[in-house]
């Protein structure tokens, strides 16, 4: 009988990777919205690994299965603690372009670190679809000069 498949998706712009010679496990993304598959025993496993567990925790990657995000303790049991969401193009995309300045700013304190990164690349790039607001609010919170870098990605 085989093991379920989970499926594990890059949030990641570019490519990334995971090399455990102890578990004779290495598994490589390609860029952001690429998916590896991994049996459960493997996940729980890799989340003993400093440098998975942290991809997974900061958002880097993302499992899809909620089960087995509770089981391997990356989901939160207690509703109250923000969960990790996948931050694909379709997402960036609604807390950019479509997603009022208040509820941005609720939901932008939600996001880890790496998340945030995302979202400030996906602005630049995107800079005509947002408000001046949000990119002056999300700069305020992620360290990145956005009206500065719209312009910049604009001149090239």
């Amino acid at each position: 009988m085989s093991e379920e498949k989970i499926k594990v998706i890059s949030a990641y712009n570019g490519r990334c990777g995971i090399d455990n010679a102890d578990l004779r496990i290495s598994r490589r993304w390609a860029g952001r919205g690429s998916v590896v598959t991994f049996t459960k025993e493997q996940l729980e496993e890799l989340m003993y690994d400093p440098a998975f567990s942290n991809m997974v925790r900061e958002g880097y990657l993302y499992i899809e299965d909620m089960d087995v995000k509770k089981e391997i303790g990356i989901e939160p049991e207690d509703a109250t603690e923000p969960t990790i969401i996948l931050l694909n193009d379709k997402e960036l995309d609604r807390f950019w372009k479509n997603m009022p300045l208040a509820q941005f700013k609720i939901e932008t304190q939600k996001l880890t670190k790496q998340q945030l990164i995302s979202l400030s690349e996906y602005a630049i790039k995107h800079g005509a679809d947002g408000t001046i607001d949000k990119a002056n609010y999300l700069s305020s919170i992620s360290g990145y000069q956005i009206l500065k870098g719209i312009e910049l990605e604009r001149q090239s």
